[in-house]
């Protein structure tokens, strides 16, 4: 019996320690999460212009997750909707947009993703309308990767700015295949039909002119070409591609030169063009979307910083970001020939 009050009082000793080591971490937890949100603040806007990710051949929900989940840790955006577009057309969406949402994220996916980049603007078209009509969504950034890049392009070009879409905002193009994709003869790659001859290029064999035209035109770049006048004035383009440095000139699927190649078309029609480089083995093509350090903080920057300045009355770079990523080229429109 003489025991039974010792047993009390540790019991209570191990629930008062017990209580003080949970409040201690969830006060640890409450003020990281308050450091965050101060950060968040300072460093990124307040907006309700949605970003759209946009997957490339083959790719999935998982290409995109990768570059949002930064986006979030950050503390720069929230993911609030999944669209999924079936082979059929047919468009299915989980979760909503509303105008108060801070700086919404929406996935992408082609339930066909190797439909090719023609199909999937043809779905965006779609897609972008269901978000004007339904959601009353006025403007969108974009996030491309790959062939996702060059839909994205495409997409722009082809609806200007229609007045049943919203008006692209801010455009991210990571590794896109503009002026043709390295023929590696990959088993993933189209061997029949007309998307296999997309598959056309080869590493050290094309080059860029003094104005930005690529010496070898491919078809896929030809159609661009064709559009170019229709890309919408107002929309900024961040260019990210990847270097392997390993004598290719390219991140092993892409070459700089089909990469680089978009510059020939938007310059002294975009509002905004700037080149990011990313070298060594992490710019491999499907690495840069996969937690790429590199890639996320541009991305982030551009689309959310609000230290980067875009305005034509102000300096084009974001000291940070130039200081950074060491950007190969920028101009913005009606500077271009004074920057060449």
């Amino acid at each position: 019996m003489m025991f039974k009050p010792q047993r009390k009082i540790w019991r209570i000793l191990y629930f008062v320690i017990g209580s003080i080591v949970f409040i201690a971490i969830g006060f640890s937890i409450w003020q990281n999460h308050q450091e965050q949100e101060r950060y968040a603040q300072q460093n990124y806007i307040n907006s309700n212009i949605p970003t759209l990710f946009v997957h490339g051949w083959g790719g999935t929900l998982r290409s995109e997750r990768k570059m949002a989940s930064d986006a979030e840790a950050s503390g720069a955006a929230q993911r609030r909707m999944v669209i999924r577009v079936r082979p059929n057309g047919k468009i299915a969406v989980t979760g909503t947009i509303k105008k108060w949402m801070r700086n919404p994220l929406i996935f992408l996916r082609f339930d066909n993703n190797r439909a090719g980049e023609f199909q999937y603007a043809k779905w965006l078209t779609k897609v972008a309308k269901m978000l004007k009509s339904k959601y009353h969504i006025e403007r969108l950034n974009f996030v491309g990767h790959s062939m996702g890049s060059y839909a994205t392009v495409y997409y722009n070009m082809l609806n200007d700015n229609h007045k049943d879409i919203p008006r692209a905002n801010k455009l991210v193009l990571i590794a896109g295949p503009y002026n043709g994709i390295i023929n590696n003869g990959k088993q993933n790659q189209p061997i029949t039909g007309p998307l296999a001859a997309l598959w056309d290029d080869q590493p050290n064999v094309n080059h860029l002119k003094k104005n930005g035209e690529p010496a070898i035109i491919h078809p896929e770049y030809q159609i661009l070409n064709n559009l170019k006048k229709h890309m919408p004035r107002q929309v900024r383009i961040l260019n990210i591609y990847g270097d392997l440095n390993d004598g290719s000139h390219s991140d092993g699927v892409v070459t700089n030169e089909s990469a680089l190649s978009l510059g020939y078309l938007v310059r002294g029609r975009v509002d905004y063009y700037q080149t990011t480089k990313v070298t060594g083995p992490n710019a491999q093509h499907s690495d840069l979307h996969n937690h790429n350090l590199a890639v996320n903080r541009a991305l982030t920057t551009f689309i959310w910083g609000k230290h980067y300045n875009m305005s034509s009355t102000s300096s084009q770079y974001n000291p940070m970001l130039d200081k950074m990523m060491n950007p190969s080229i920028a101009f913005k429109h009606g500077q271009d020939e004074a920057n060449n």
